[in-house]
């Protein structure tokens, strides 16, 4: 899915499960470097903590600037 370049962009984010969210990306991970077997982003959703999202939990992912 080529997550990185989503790296310091605002997104909009629609999971697998259909939740829909907006926010920027801080930073990504390499699947070599999690503990899992996907990639991930770190993802400020607006007016939310930071959170970790997997690869395997992201239906699609657009730039929305």
């Amino acid at each position: 899915m080529e997550l990185w370049k989503y790296t310091q962009k605002k997104v909009r984010v629609v999971f697998t499960d259909g939740d829909i969210m907006t926010g920027f990306v801080r930073d990504y991970t390499d699947q070599e470097d999690t503990e899992n077997d996907f990639d991930e982003l770190d993802f400020i959703p607006d007016g939310q903590e930071e959170i970790s999202i997997g690869e395997n939990e992201i239906k699609s992912i657009e730039i929305i600037k």
